[in-house]
């Protein structure tokens, strides 16, 4: 049990053998996962576990061993596999009785749909005995809290529409008086590309080791995102925390970050730069299926800098020579993908041309990502830049890898006086 005003440790336990087995995706976790880092609770621990009693009170038992509180969600419904009840009441000792109160709201709610309630929907108002009823005002299955000398077992539904409102109207404020403590958990996302993750763990090593705030790492498909997470009395008091260990990052990664907005994309970051200059791009890809041109298309206010692209060879000779010699790696060179680029800006009469040229071994390589080689080339007026990556293909993974390298070299360009 944690003393007054300081964070509880929670853990969130969901049930439900078909998320156990990925049938259905856990969303309540993440989401809950947030609303207590928001609270300023400490999360440690996460556990799905099937629809077995026994199971599922093992789990219960290891949780309050190391946790202040447990939120379980899903198992209150009136089947034959809704055994949370059972599995609480075991886990704490405790007996299950029928709720008057429960059964009261039950009856009433199906009468108000006109609807008859069979007799096992009476076991939603099974309530362990000593436990706190929680109301649903918005579904059949009443939560309720049982609370120990270990800790509390916190008990709600699993349908979102209802975790949701018992999350809101009676959990979080439960949480909030039990630890007496107000303060709050806030968390910036600095986005970064062209670094990889172990790359950035070497020149952030020692700041990944302090306490408030702590940093971390989450890669993603081809770059990499850095956490800054500080707890503090108030919102203003933790960005304060927050802003002296950016600064830190920024004087060793800061060429590589491209955002602080959690979900944007690079290519939302680049499109909002062409646009600020009144920039246009035209682009030339080998992949038929175009995943360059589709990113920054599908970006806001990208159809407006994007001027017609295709992959089809029409860009004139330099494109078309380009696209012909990338069947044999030994053949291109990185001075034709220049002139394609530049080939291409000049004849649709763009801002930048970005040409995306790979060759691909057709036997493929392992998992079946293509071997080969890709050679991006970036022309302005004011000069030409090029990569060469001995990587190629034209699957998912390999696609994000090519088009973010790409965007990268673009970003870099923009970002220059």
């Amino acid at each position: 049990m944690s003393p007054a005003n300081t964070p509880i440790s929670a853990e969130i336990v969901t049930t439900g053998t078909e998320i156990l087995l990925g049938e259905i995706v856990d969303t309540n976790a993440a989401w809950i996962a947030q609303q207590l880092r928001d609270a300023g609770v400490n999360l440690y621990f996460k556990t799905t576990v099937g629809d077995n009693t026994a199971r599922v009170k093992s789990v219960l038992e290891l949780g309050l061993s190391r946790s202040d509180v447990l939120i379980v969600t899903g198992g209150l419904g009136p089947t034959a596999d809704d055994i949370t009840r059972q599995a609480i009441a075991e886990a704490t000792g405790r007996e299950l009785l029928l709720n008057e109160e429960a059964l009261s709201a039950l009856q009433e709610r199906f009468a108000r749909f006109g609807v008859r309630m069979t007799d096992n929907n009476r076991q939603q108002a099974l309530i362990p005995s000593g436990s706190i009823l929680i109301p649903n005002p918005v579904g059949t299955a009443p939560g309720f809290i049982v609370e120990t000398e270990q800790g509390a077992v916190i008990a709600i539904p699993g349908v979102p529409r209802e975790m949701m409102r018992l999350m809101h109207d009676s959990v979080l404020p439960y949480l909030r008086r039990r630890s007496g403590y107000e303060g709050v958990i806030r968390r910036r996302v600095l986005r970064t590309i062209g670094i990889g993750e172990s790359s950035i763990d070497d020149r952030l090593g020692d700041l990944m080791l302090r306490g408030n705030p702590t940093v971390g790492l989450a890669a993603k498909t081809a770059q990499a995102d850095i956490r800054i997470t500080a707890r503090a009395d108030s919102i203003d008091e933790a960005e304060v925390l927050i802003d002296q260990v950016a600064a830190e990052v920024y004087d060793r990664v800061g060429d590589f970050i491209y955002s602080e907005t959690a979900d944007e994309e690079l290519e939302q970051v680049v499109v909002g730069l062409l646009a600020s200059q009144g920039a246009t791009l035209s682009v030339f890809e080998t992949n038929e299926i175009a995943p360059l041109a589709n990113r920054i298309r599908s970006a806001v206010g990208g159809p407006d800098v994007l001027l017609p692209s295709t992959t089809a060879e029409n860009h004139g000779l330099p494109c078309a020579e380009a696209a012909s010699m990338a069947k044999a790696v030994d053949m291109l060179r990185s001075e034709s993908v220049l002139a394609c680029a530049d080939g291409l800006r000049v004849s649709t009469g763009a801002t930048y041309g970005l040409a995306l040229i790979g060759t691909s071994d057709p036997d493929g390589g392992i998992f079946g990502r293509a071997a080969g080689h890709t050679w991006i080339a970036l022309s302005a007026e004011h000069g030409e830049a090029g990569q060469e990556l001995n990587y190629g293909g034209a699957d998912d993974y390999t696609s994000v890898r090519l088009t973010n390298q790409a965007l990268y070299l673009l970003w870099q360009t923009l970002r220059k006086p």
